[in-house]
C-alpha cells in the first residue's frame, strides 16, 4: 500500500515576458500590414426572382428584348452566345455548339493556363455587345470542370471591362461608359 504524504508540491510560476513581447511586436505588425493591404471585390449576384411585372413594365421591355449575355470558358477557347443567336459559326454553316467563337490567344505548351485565353478579345465582342444593348450589365458565366480559378476571375474582369472602377463609384453617381457587364452570375458547367 502506498502511504500519502501530506506533503505540498511547489508549482512553478509560468514566465509569460517573451510571449507578452511577441506579441506587443505583432499587434502594431498586423495593424500596419492592414493599412498597407490593398483589398479588391468582385461583385457577383445569384440569379434574381421577382413577382408578376406591373403591365407599364411589360410594354418597356416587349421593346427591349433581353440579350442574355452567356460565356462558356472551354479548354479550347470561349464560346460566347446571346439570346438571338450563338456567336462563332460562320454564314452558311450549320452552328457548332460545342466549339469555342473565340479561340486560344496561346496555344503553345509554354504557356500557363491562363494565359493562353484570349482576354482582349473577350473584351472586344463584350464592348460590341454593350454597343447593341446598352442597359444590360448581367453576363452567365460558366466554365468546364477542369478550368483553374484564375481564368474564370480573369474572364470576369474581361466582360466587366479593364478600364472599369466600380470601387470608386459612389451611390448617387452614374455608371461609366467603360463599365461593361459588372455583374457576373456564375454557373456550374459548360454545356
Amino acid at each position: 500500500m502506498r502511504v500519502r504524504h501530506n506533503e505540498e508540491l511547489e508549482v512553478e510560476e509560468a514566465n509569460v515576458l517573451p510571449v507578452m513581447n511577441i506579441m506587443f511586436l505583432l499587434i502594431p505588425a498586423l495593424l500596419l500590414a492592414m493599412e498597407v493591404a490593398s483589398l479588391a471585390a468582385i461583385a457577383v449576384s445569384p440569379p434574381k426572382f421577382a413577382a408578376a411585372p406591373s403591365p407599364k413594365k411589360e410594354e418597356e421591355k416587349k421593346e427591349e428584348k433581353p440579350l442574355k449575355f452567356k460565356v462558356f470558358i472551354l479548354d479550347d477557347g470561349f464560346r460566347v452566345t446571346t439570346a438571338s443567336q450563338q456567336e462563332g459559326a460562320e454564314a452558311g454553316k450549320e452552328q457548332d455548339s460545342t466549339g469555342p467563337s473565340i479561340p486560344l490567344a496561346k496555344p503553345s505548351a509554354d504557356a500557363t493556363d491562363y494565359e493562353r485565353y484570349d482576354y482582349a478579345a473577350l473584351e472586344a465582342k463584350a464592348k460590341e455587345l454593350k454597343e447593341i444593348a446598352k442597359h444590360e450589365t448581367v453576363v452567365t458565366i460558366s466554365a468546364e470542370n477542369n478550368i483553374p480559378m484564375a481564368v474564370l476571375i480573369n474572364t470576369m474582369d474581361a466582360v466587366r471591362g479593364t478600364e472599369c472602377k466600380l470601387l470608386t463609384i459612389k451611390e448617387d453617381e452614374e455608371i461609366p461608359p467603360e463599365c461593361l457587364f459588372f455583374q457576373p452570375i456564375v454557373e456550374a458547367g459548360a454545356g
